[in-house]
């Protein structure tokens, strides 16, 4: 198990030689061909595994096939919600969303999916899994994603990504990789998405 301090470590590391990676990293419509990667990263960052009394327990990566009809993603929880057509809750999944106030809070719809996104300038920044939903303050896309990543000569290096715990985003959702391609495989176009600050 790695020490907080250590963690301090890498953060400020990863933050520091990529500044502007998350800047750029979101909200892109580019795409290469879903099978240009692996679909598994060997690091997701740190992921909530523990909770409070007015926090949910978040559901293990998801990977079976369901009809997702609804998702419901709580702000000041970092929690996403996925419900079947007869609103059953089938998954509460650890996010990290827009800092700065930057995911629009209202209710959306699917309009379009990715396989590979990357950011145009800069194809090296790219993210798996994208399932679009609405814009961003500079018309950007913003969607679910999984946690972006800069290809480099040494392998992929993950945006630090506190899932569960902090909004770090430009405002898309980010998720662990399982997860967002659980939600881009079933989660068709149409489907509604409500964002809300707090639970109510």
């Amino acid at each position: 198990m790695i020490r907080p301090l250590r963690i301090a470590i890498a953060i400020t590391a990863v933050c520091t030689l990529m500044p502007g990676a998350a800047v750029h990293a979101e909200g892109s419509t580019d795409t290469t061909p879903a099978t240009t990667l692996p679909v598994d990263t060997t690091v997701e960052t740190t992921i909530a595994t523990t909770t409070t009394s007015t926090l949910p327990p978040v559901s293990r990566p998801q990977k079976r096939r369901v009809n997702i009809a609804f998702a419901r993603i709580v702000l000041s929880e970092q929690r996403a919600y996925f419900y079947t057509t007869s609103r059953r809750l089938i998954a509460t999944l650890p996010v990290s969303t827009g800092a700065d106030d930057q995911t629009p809070v209202g209710t959306f719809r699917v309009f379009s999916k990715s396989a590979q996104t990357f950011y145009a300038p800069n194809p090296s920044e790219r993210m798996k899994f994208m399932t679009r939903f609405t814009k961003g303050r500079q018309g950007g896309n913003i969607g679910f994603h999984g946690i972006p990543y800069k290809v480099t000569k040494n392998g992929d290096v993950p945006f630090y990504t506190p899932l569960g715990i902090a909004p770090v985003s430009h405002g898309c959702i980010r998720m662990r990789t399982t997860d967002a391609k659980w939600v881009f495989e079933n989660m068709k176009l149409g489907s509604v998405v409500s964002v809300v600050r707090t639970r109510g």
